[in-house]
């Protein structure tokens, strides 16, 4: 009696080329670099909030530039929450670097950071909506904010649509 359970007649092995996975390259660099960004963007928050660091000289003069402002709102380019900013970019880079080898969990976690950039631009261009003197045409924050969330949009739809080459 032979140990193989199942044994395949040479004739019926299959031939077919096996089919390389291939992810988007694209939308793989555009998480690492929002990963980048956000992370880089939370650190300097948190830094600036806990006093570690002063408030940057740059800021100080870019914002200086604005109708004089006061300084508190120069700083709401960094957002509210450091913490959850800079996790954010975290997962995100982590996220974009597990989808070049096509794991499952990148695309669980691209899913879930993508989703999130797009609810948390939304809110953000819902209010400039609702109250359009809020939004500022120079101020490049609010473009960076609409450029994540559009990317955001569009990278959550892609991975849905891609999804089974991730399994």
């Amino acid at each position: 009696m032979s140990d193989n359970v199942a044994e395949v007649p040479e004739s019926s092995a299959n031939t077919e080329p096996v089919k390389s996975k291939q992810s988007s390259a694209v939308l793989n660099i555009l998480m690492i670099i929002i990963g980048l960004f956000f992370l880089s963007k939370g650190i300097l928050e948190l830094l600036t909030w806990l006093k570690i660091i002063p408030i940057p000289d740059w800021l100080k003069t870019v914002y200086s530039k604005l109708n004089d402002k006061d300084l508190t709102s120069a700083l709401s380019f960094l957002g509210t929450q450091g913490i959850i900013t800079a996790t954010l970019g975290f997962w995100s880079f982590v996220g974009g670097i597990l989808l070049f080898s096509e794991q499952e969990s990148g695309w669980g976690m691209a899913v879930v950071i993508l989703s999130t950039i797009v609810i948390m631009g939304a809110a953000s261009i819902i209010n400039w909506i609702m109250n359009p003197s809020s939004f500022e045409l120079l101020y490049w924050p609010n473009w960076i904010t609409i450029i994540t969330a559009v990317i955001g949009f569009f990278g959550f739809f892609y991975l849905l649509l891609t999804k089974k080459r991730y399994n």
